[in-house]
């Protein structure tokens, strides 16, 4: 380890923020506001957040929860007050049976203006396995839309006071990696990376590389906190060597960045004597000083920029670089046909003009 670097990392690069949220979660309701804290004005390093891609937590808290239309149109209003703010639409087949003709219906009424689709199988408790996700996946692949999906945890987590996270019974990677075998085209994103640190980390990166190498689905992770409460981000470091040294190749680009924000530490009052911006920021560097502390420094600063802003801006943004290249190609054939219509419509035009001339001349 280059422990020493740390101190001298100084990077003034570009993030997308992949897993944000507003609206309602627990007792806290977050606006717009609390997002411009992060998006305004540079980070404490120099960083400057892009864009963050944020779902309606409304339509995800159990109390006073909003259907997918009220909901995913509120976060369409907010996103209008923030160029930042890319909508991802929150799903709730366990309220629709599994029909999607609401998010449909969204995603017509309001194309590209959606980047992705939202489930939390958790808080449904719907398992992720369950056949009610299917139609949902399969409008994701009609409309290009990448699908991310809280994970949790695959095995019990001892706290250090005793107590007992116990495993997920509904949003464990196993169970979304079961989905996306099945929707095998459409990219699948594993929030927080299967849980916090550990055992639970592995079990989602060992799903990740058994999808690339086996050519059974396209999982990514974000690593929303993963290690919260360490500086050191030993499982994300972990995820990295594995996926760059996959059967298939270097596949880093499988891993995105992601806060959570404005839950938790950055919101509200913030936590551990930090402000919400000061919080983010720490996360930031945090991230970013373990990847130079592992990895040489051209390998580092390769790893920090698809991380942190490429891999996203593939994923999410791409479809707008596709779409003006149908456009061209579509002009240029249309242009084989036009060409002869405009000359035969200019030559018609120049009869007339020497028709009305020759007129003028006998008058």
């Amino acid at each position: 380890m280059r422990v020493n670097q740390i101190s001298q990392v100084s990077f003034n690069g570009k993030i997308i923020d992949t897993h944000v949220h507003l609206g309602k979660w627990g007792n806290s309701y977050y606006g717009v506001e609390s997002l411009d804290v992060f998006t305004k004005a540079p980070l404490k390093n120099g960083d400057t957040v892009e864009k963050m891609l944020v779902s309606n937590s409304s339509c995800i808290d159990k109390s006073g929860i909003l259907d997918e239309l009220a909901g995913n149109r509120q976060i369409l209003s907010m996103a209008s007050q923030n160029p930042k703010i890319a909508p991802i639409a929150v799903c709730q087949p366990n309220l629709t049976g599994g029909d999607a003709k609401n998010i449909e219906k969204l995603l017509t009424e309001n194309p590209r203006k959606f980047v992705g689709l939202k489930f939390h199988p958790k808080c449904m408790e719907l398992a992720a396995d369950s056949n009610l996700y299917d139609q949902y996946l399969s409008l994701a692949e009609k409309h290009n839309l990448p699908c991310l999906f809280h994970t949790d945890k695959t095995y019990n987590v001892r706290y250090p006071d005793g107590s007992v996270g116990q495993r997920c019974p509904y949003s464990r990677p196993e169970q979304v990696y079961t989905l996306a075998k099945r929707h095998k085209n459409v990219p699948v994103i594993f929030a927080h990376l299967g849980g916090n640190d550990g055992d639970n980390v592995k079990a989602a990166v060992d799903i990740i590389v058994d999808s690339i190498e086996n050519d059974t689905a396209k999982i990514y992770a974000d690593i929303s906190w993963v290690n919260a409460d360490e500086s050191y981000k030993k499982d994300v470091v972990e995820a990295i060597k594995r996926l760059k040294n996959t059967a298939k190749g270097d596949k880093t680009d499988r891993l995105l960045f992601g806060t959570d924000a404005p839950i938790g530490r950055f919101g509200n009052l913030g936590e551990n004597g930090l402000s919400p911006f000061e919080a983010y920021s720490k996360v930031v560097e945090d991230v970013k000083n373990t990847i130079k502390i592992a990895f040489s420094e051209n390998e580092a600063d390769e790893i920090i920029e698809k991380i942190f802003y490429k891999n996203a801006q593939d994923l999410f943004f791409h479809k707008n670089s596709e779409d003006n290249v149908s456009i061209l190609k579509s002009s240029k054939k249309s242009g084989k046909f036009l060409l002869p219509i405009l000359l035969v419509a200019a030559g018609i035009v120049s009869a007339c003009i020497f028709v009305k001339n020759k007129l003028v001349e006998k008058k």
